[in-house]
């Protein structure tokens, strides 16, 4: 292909699956950097990306095959296993190339995934903090898992939406670390939410109160969300993904025999409807 990008030696077709808010933002950095992207026709970034350049391939499996670098950034397991398993795609992956997946899930699927991986085939859990905003801008946090040579082959797009990327160990340690920063996160979320609640209860205005608060010792990222957006509105936009996180948080922790009495709260809170 003409538009191949060169990083080194390595010519890299980046296939895409997944374009949500997150993952629309990011082809279209990919785009504007100059790779060449083929995505897979869902989500609602569909339009948006296909303006932009991106070509389409409806077929999982030849995605896979076609891609030195395949992109996975859907919402759960569940989707994950269906793409990659079900519909083939990881199966058809060629050797050299490498599997990213920017889902959040748990560490035993992402191990899995590499045990399953075809021959010559690396898989990296490229987990991500950070909203639509950072992709904009290039400023989302990576924390990483997998073969350090696989992420070194493909830190150069992560770097177009990317301004930390840090790899943190083997393979799901990448999950690990993205969990436990969204059960913290869970955790400031609830108590933000019950202050508030608590202050609105006392006659204040809450959007005050989190702009004071955030001004001040008390100050989180939490606390941040809430200084400009009334908290219903914040907490309907964001809660069922801090479900799904909380709770693969608090398993995998389990799994491996650790005491998460002091999240007991958290749990609950976050306990599905």
């Amino acid at each position: 292909m003409t538009n191949d990008r060169t990083q080194g030696d390595v010519t890299t077709k980046i296939g895409w699956i997944g374009l949500g808010d997150i993952g629309t933002r990011m082809v279209k950095r990919l785009l504007a950097a100059g790779y060449p992207v083929t995505v897979y026709p869902r989500g609602g970034g569909l339009d948006d990306v296909t303006t932009g350049g991106a070509k389409l391939q409806p077929e999982y499996a030849r995605l896979g095959s076609d891609s030195d670098l395949l992109v996975v950034c859907v919402y759960d397991d569940a989707q994950v296993r269906s793409v990659l398993f079900d519909n083939g795609a990881l199966a058809a992956m060629r050797p050299g190339s490498v599997l990213a997946l920017h889902t959040t899930g748990s560490p035993g699927l992402m191990r899995e995934l590499g045990e399953k991986a075809p021959p010559g085939v690396q898989v990296l859990d490229v987990t991500f903090s950070g909203g639509p905003a950072d992709v904009e801008v290039g400023g989302l946090t990576l924390m990483v898992g997998g073969d350090a040579d696989a992420l070194e082959r493909t830190r150069a797009v992560f770097d177009t939406y990317a301004a930390r990327i840090y790899r943190v160990g083997a393979l799901g340690q990448g999950q690990l670390v993205k969990l436990m920063n969204n059960l913290l996160l869970g955790a400031n979320m609830m108590n933000a939410v019950e202050l508030l609640r608590m202050a609105e209860g006392l006659g204040f205005d809450t959007t005050t109160v989190a702009r004071i608060i955030q001004a001040s010792s008390g100050a989180s990222y939490a606390m941040r969300l809430f200084q400009n957006q009334p908290v219903a509105k914040i907490m309907d936009a964001s809660r069922h993904y801090l479900e799904k996180d909380v709770a693969v948080a608090l398993a995998a922790a389990e799994e491996s025999g650790l005491d998460v009495s002091a999240f007991a709260a958290t749990a609950a809170y976050y306990a599905k409807r």
